[in-house]
C-alpha cells in the first residue's frame, strides 16, 4: 500500500515537472521525463490490480512501449531508416493501444441493444467520425510533410481509431450514465482535442502554447483514465434492470 501511494505521488510530481518544462521550453528535458511517466502508470496500475491480461493493462503497456521509443528520436535525423522506424512503429503501438482500450469499454456494452437503442445517434456520430478524420487527415496532407502511400494510410488509420474511441465512449455514457463512463468519456475528449492540437503543432504551426496545451490536456486524459479503473457499472446494472422491470 506504501509502495502505491509513494509511486502515484512521484507520477503526479512527474507530471506537474513536465508540464512545467513545457511552459518554460526545455523541450530537450522534456523527451527525457515525458517517456517515463506512462511505465510507471502501468506500474501502479500492475501493483493495484495485479491484472497482466486485462485490455486495459494493454493499453498502458503498448502506450508505454510508445513512449519509451521517443527517447531514440534524436538518431532520426541521421537515419532514414531510424525515423522511419520511429514513426511507423510508434504509430502502430498507439493505434494497438487504442484498440486495446476500445475493447475494454465495448466488453461490458451490449452492442446489439445499444445500436436499436440509439441508431439515430450513431449513425450521426458516424457521419461526424468520417468528417473529422477527412478534415484532420487533409491539415496533415497540406503540410507537405507527409511523402508516399503509407504515410497517409497511417495518418488516416490514427485519426480513424481516435474518432472510433470517442464515439464508443460517449455511446457508453449514453447508455449507462455512470461515473465509470464519464470518466472515459472525459479522456477521450481529452485525447482527442490534444491529438489535434498535435496537429497543428506539427503541420501548422510549432508554437509553444500549443505545445503547452497539448501536454496538459494529456495528462487530463490519462487522469481520466486511471480514476475509471477504480469505478464499476454498477449504477447502469441497476438501470437496466429496473427498466426490464417497466418493460
Amino acid at each position: 500500500m506504501l509502495t502505491r501511494k509513494l509511486l502515484l505521488i512521484f507520477i503526479i510530481l512527474l507530471a506537474i515537472v513536465f508540464i512545467g518544462l513545457q511552459v518554460f521550453e526545455l523541450q530537450a528535458v522534456v523527451d527525457y521525463v515525458r517517456p517515463i511517466i506512462l511505465p510507471l502508470l502501468a506500474l501502479l496500475y500492475y501493483l493495484a490490480k495485479k491484472e497482466k491480461s486485462s485490455n486495459f493493462f494493454y493499453f498502458l503497456l503498448f502506450y508505454s512501449i510508445g513512449e519509451i521509443s521517443s527517447l531514440f528520436s534524436y538518431y532520426a535525423q541521421y537515419s532514414n531508416f531510424m525515423n522511419d522506424l520511429l514513426y511507423y512503429g510508434g504509430n502502430i503501438l498507439f493505434i494497438t493501444a487504442y484498440v486495446f482500450l476500445i475493447l475494454e469499454i465495448l466488453k461490458p456494452m451490449n452492442i446489439k441493444k445499444i445500436f436499436n437503442r440509439f441508431t439515430t445517434y450513431i449513425l450521426i456520430l458516424a457521419a461526424l467520425d468520417i468528417y473529422s478524420i477527412i478534415l484532420v487527415t487533409d491539415i496533415a496532407i497540406k503540410s507537405e510533410l507527409l511523402s508516399g502511400f503509407f504515410d497517409y494510410l497511417t495518418e488516416i488509420v490514427y485519426n480513424t481509431v481516435i474518432m472510433l474511441l470517442l464515439t464508443i465512449t460517449l455511446i457508453n455514457y449514453i447508455s449507462s450514465h455512470t461515473k465509470k463512463a464519464m470518466n472515459l468519456l472525459l479522456g477521450a475528449l481529452c485525447i482527442v482535442f490534444s491529438e489535434v492540437i498535435q496537429v497543428a503543432y506539427y503541420y501548422v504551426s510549432d508554437q509553444n502554447i500549443l505545445s503547452i496545451a497539448y501536454s496538459v490536456l494529456l495528462v487530463l486524459a490519462f487522469t481520466f483514465f486511471y480514476i475509471q479503473t477504480n469505478l464499476s457499472y454498477a449504477e447502469s446494472e441497476v438501470y437496466e434492470a429496473m427498466e426490464e422491470l417497466e418493460d
